[in-house]
């Protein structure tokens, strides 16, 4: 059987000519319209090709303005079974990508719920999120090698350790989110720590955001009353709930606090009042609460 190469021509060399007759006009007035209608012809195509890249320009600029670039990686062994978790679940069908968008859109709306203020939104380029190939000591660990870009590393004992793969990536991907859009100019690591289990206990991800909630309550500082000093992250985010039922729109003026830079009156700016007060007012919630063992029937005003 003959074997029939994909370049070969599917008509014969050999094509038989055929003569069409074209009719002709002698009127030099015919020849003159045609050529009007061809020019004008070609003036309206170029105005709409004008009109249409300054479409796509306006609309590109409109859409770079509202987001930034999402980047997946697979860092881990290919034949690995946390990287082929990794690229069948969250990889092959854009999962990921989508996951990045969704809790960003969740931590904006907290941090910067009225984007025509004067308060300045972090500037954001880039995300990355990428599976590493090595267990890291937390779920995602985020990193800044350029500005206004950030990679969120992921653990690949998100898909070996966790029985719930799904809530296990959108807790990590949420506080990795977290940690990108808040400002961090040398603050302490409890405050961005316990800002972070804030946001995630708003997303029903954990964490002590329910301000009836004491249960994430660890040894607080007793000899200076600051509270965003605990170790205990939980303990730090039901603090800062706290201030923000005390005073409305506190979290938002924190991470602003931090954008400027930070100082031990950052936190005392944001709410208004000198931090041994409001930690004490605090605490006394807290020892009564925990000594009725009932909720708080009333909050700070």
């Amino acid at each position: 059987m003959e074997d029939y190469h994909l370049l070969h021509p599917l008509l014969p060399n050999t094509i038989t000519a055929a003569t069409v007759d074209v009719p002709t006009s002698t009127n030099p007035s015919d020849d003159d319209n045609i050529k009007l209608v061809s020019s004008n012809s070609k003036i309206i195509l170029r105005l709409f090709f004008i009109v249409v890249v300054g479409v796509l320009s306006l609309w590109a600029n409109h859409e770079a303005s509202k987001g930034f670039q999402i980047k997946i990686q697979n860092n881990a062994a290919a034949d690995s079974a946390a990287s082929r978790q990794f690229d069948l679940l969250y990889v092959s069908n854009d999962k990921a990508t989508r996951l990045v968008l969704k809790t960003s859109k969740f931590v904006e709306t907290i941090l910067y719920p009225n984007p025509n203020t004067t308060q300045p939104k972090k500037q954001v380029n880039r995300v990355t999120l990428g599976l590493t190939s090595r267990n890291l000591t937390h779920m995602v660990m985020v990193e800044s090698l350029k500005e206004h870009e950030f990679v969120l590393l992921l653990s690949p004992s998100i898909f070996m350790e966790e029985t719930n793969v799904d809530h296990a990536m959108l807790r990590a991907v949420q506080n990795g989110m977290s940690r990108v859009w808040l400002y961090n100019n040398n603050a302490p690591k409890s405050l961005i720590d316990g800002m972070v289990e804030y946001i995630s206990g708003l997303a029903g991800l954990g964490g002590g955001a329910a301000a009836e909630d004491f249960s994430g309550g660890g040894n607080q500082p007793e000899s200076d009353n600051i509270c965003w000093k605990d170790e205990n992250p939980r303990a730090v985010a039901h603090f800062l709930n706290y201030c923000e039922v005390y005073k409305k729109g506190f979290i938002q003026r924190l991470n602003q606090g931090m954008r400027v830079g930070w100082n031990d009156r950052t936190v005392e700016d944001a709410i208004g009042m000198p931090a041994q007060h409001v930690c004490a007012s605090y605490m006394s919630q807290k020892k009564h609460h925990l000594s009725t063992s009932s909720p708080l029937e009333s909050r700070a005003q």
